[in-house]
Parts: C-alpha cells; sequence; structure tokens
C-alpha cells in the first residue's frame, strides 16, 4: 500500500478546518496530520511530523497566512504550502509567489481558492501540478483578472517569446532559439509583463509565475470549433452600427443579429436562438434586466451579458440577478471582452 501524503491544514474556522479535513481524506492518497488554528501551533506539528503539504487560510487571526507559509518553509523547505482564498487578486498572487532569498523570504507554491476545494481530485490535481512544475495558480484569478481587461496586441516576436516562455523555457534558452541576445529577450519579457498587466519589481521571480500561467490561459481562449452566434440589443443607432462591426470582423463571432427594442430582442432571440447576447439596460420600451429574464424563461442557455454608459455596481449586482453571466460598462465592450466572459462560463 503506498504511503499517504501528510497533509496540515492551518485555518481558524473550526467548520472550515472539518470541512477541508474530509476533503483531504478523501482523495485516499493523503491524510491530515493536523488541523490547527494558528502558525504557532503550525510550527509545532512541522517539527514532528514530516509534512509534505500545508493548506493554509489567507486570513488567521492576527497573523498573515503567507507569513506562516513562510515560516514553515524556512523550518522545512521541501514542504509545498499552499494559500487559499476567497479573495481574487492578481497583487495577491504576486505577493504570495514573491521570493526573497536574501531577506529569507521563501515563494509560497499555491494560491487555491477556497471554493474550489471541494473535490478531493481537484485538490489531488492540484498537488500533481505543484510537484510538476513547482507552483499553481487557481485559473479562476487569471480568468477574473482578465474578464475585463483591455489587452495590447502582441507584436509577432512578443507572441514568439511568450509561447517559448509559455513552454518554461529560461531567458537563455529564449535568447538562443530565437537568435536574438539574452538583453532583448529580457526586453521582450518586460514589454509582456505591461500588456498583461501584471505590476510589480522587475527581479520578482513571482512575476514570471503569473505571466506563465496568463500566458497559457489565455492561450486557451482562443478560439476553438464553432465561433459564436450573438444578438445585439442596443437602441442607439452609432453604438449598435459600431459594435456590430467590430464583431463581424471577428471570426470568433458568426451571425451577429441586431435589433433597437427590447421586445424585438426577446422576438429575435426566440426566432434565431443565437449562443449569446449584449443587451442594453436603457432601452425605449423595456428595460434591459426585464427583457434577460424574459429571453431565460424561453432559452436558459443563453449567456446574457448587460451593457451601459454607466459604471454602476449596482447594475452588475442587477445584471447577476436577472440572470446575465456578466455586466460590461461600455467602455470596455469590446469582441475580446464579450468573447473571454462567454468563455470563462463555459469553463
Amino acid at each position: 500500500m503506498p504511503t499517504l501524503i501528510p497533509v496540515l491544514i492551518i485555518d481558524d474556522q473550526l467548520v472550515q478546518r472539518e470541512g477541508l479535513t474530509k476533503v483531504v481524506e478523501a482523495t485516499g492518497r493523503m491524510r491530515v496530520v493536523g488541523a490547527v488554528s494558528s502558525g504557532a501551533e503550525a510550527v509545532h506539528v512541522v517539527e514532528r511530523e514530516a509534512v509534505q503539504l500545508a493548506l493554509i487560510d489567507l486570513v488567521l487571526q492576527g497573523e498573515h497566512g503567507t507569513h506562516v507559509g513562510r515560516q514553515l518553509l524556512n523550518l522545512c523547505p521541501a514542504l509545498k504550502a499552499i494559500i487559499y482564498t476567497r479573495e481574487k487578486s492578481m497583487v495577491l498572487a504576486a505577493e504570495i509567489f514573491r521570493e526573497e532569498k536574501e531577506l529569507g523570504q521563501p515563494g509560497l507554491q499555491g494560491y487555491l481558492l477556497t471554493r474550489n476545494i471541494s473535490s478531493s481530485e481537484y485538490l489531488l490535481e492540484v498537488y500533481g501540478r505543484v510537484l510538476e512544475d513547482g507552483y499553481f495558480i487557481d485559473p479562476d484569478v487569471l480568468r477574473w483578472h482578465y474578464q475585463f481587461a483591455k489587452l495590447e496586441q502582441l507584436t509577432p516576436r512578443e507572441e514568439e517569446c511568450a509561447l517559448l516562455i509559455s513552454r518554461g523555457l529560461s531567458n537563455s534558452q529564449i535568447a538562443e532559439t530565437m537568435v536574438v541576445s539574452r538583453r532583448r529577450v529580457e526586453n521582450l519579457i518586460n514589454s509582456l509583463y505591461q500588456k498583461f498587466q501584471i505590476l510589480g519589481d522587475s527581479g520578482d521571480p513571482g512575476r514570471r509565475v503569473i505571466l506563465v500561467e496568463s500566458i497559457r490561459l489565455l492561450d486557451s481562449l482562443r478560439p476553438v470549433g464553432q465561433p459564436i452566434s450573438i444578438l445585439v440589443v442596443e437602441d442607439r443607432e452609432e453604438q449598435q452600427r459600431s459594435l456590430c462591426q467590430a464583431l463581424q470582423a471577428d471570426t470568433r463571432f458568426r451571425a451577429v443579429e441586431a435589433t433597437s427594442s427590447g421586445q424585438a430582442g426577446i422576438e429575435m432571440a426566440d426566432a434565431k436562438r443565437p449562443d449569446a447576447a449584449l443587451v442594453d439596460i436603457h432601452l425605449p420600451d423595456l428595460d434591459g434586466f426585464e427583457v434577460t429574464r424574459r429571453i431565460l424563461q424561453r432559452l436558459p442557455q443563453m449567456k446574457i451579458v448587460m451593457t451601459s454608459s454607466e459604471k454602476s455596481p449596482l447594475y452588475e449586482k442587477m445584471s447577476y440577478e436577472a440572470g446575465a453571466i456578466a455586466f460590461l460598462p461600455k467602455d470596455a465592450l469590446t469582441p475580446d471582452a464579450v468573447y473571454r466572459v462567454c468563455e470563462a462560463w463555459e469553463r
């Protein structure tokens, strides 16, 4: 019988500790050697047990999960420390993977959203990725970050460099493959950090982790199979025409239909049955929330993205309540943004 992987859980909430313990034990390949509520208790466990994996809540009573994780790694460098949290933040991702050896600050190995630890199979997959790649960042964090981001188009050289980065090549290997100087590669990578909107210090290895996974994720969201058919419900003629032209010019979309009233939008959705619809909140006859509800009553599988000229948290909340998959302000309403929210919903 194979040896079970010893796991330490650190969470100051009893109910969550018990829930994670059940998930870990259900893998059949892991065993919980400690479920504690503080960093001090975690240190005692690591001092007496050969822990291989630590699952650490980001927010503990009076201390930060990343600090606890680094304490444990300094005691046991072979340990794999994964932070879990409900928070989705690229700034947090950079903090988790940041490594400052001269200050005794090792980088942690994982960033996982709490809601995704409900599956024992997924937990095993995450641990496998950590062993294979050295790190894991929850794809939902990246999807959230890039969902509304307006990314600049990459140059051919940046595309080539990005592909090699995603394959795990070092800067020297990339320079050799591209037949350019190492300095040129460093300049290309700095440009990629800017275009992928990854902040941080130039020498921070945590940024490289995020860049690699961002490239892999966005590459996986490139169009495959059938393009998306879409309906545009927008009463302003100029905006409707501009949006339809942009969608028709993008090969990821097909059969772009348009109408200027809510009732016509409901009828056209029923007749054409598109994959998705963009529905303006302010329409001359019905508000967009009502249009969305009525469409989804007939076609619950449709993906509806609501739009408005106003950036409003209230509108965003009401959009989700109506059944929309996303709310996009009109200044962020690009074909790329629409495609990403539709694909992220599918995945």
